[in-house]
């Protein structure tokens, strides 16, 4: 699959990965409080959007049809 994901729209996908894998991980260990399955939930979409930024490639703009990334 090649690219999709244009550089500032990945960098902003591991910025912001990292913020909720960071709130989730906060989650689990009771500093902030939320629902358990929220915790869970809160991980997966972290690691989700911080490899999507890491590897520039997202499904759901393959689905859609989007190509932010430009020509390299």
């Amino acid at each position: 699959m090649k690219r999709n994901v244009g550089r500032v729209d990945a960098l902003a996908r591991v910025v912001g990965g990292v913020v909720i894998a960071a709130l989730a991980f906060l989650a689990a260990t009771g500093t902030v409080s939320v629902p358990v399955i929220s915790a869970l939930g809160l991980g997966v979409a972290g690691v989700v959007l911080v490899v999507e930024g890491a590897t520039r490639r997202c499904l759901l703009y393959r689905v859609l049809g989007i190509d932010r990334c430009p020509v390299e």
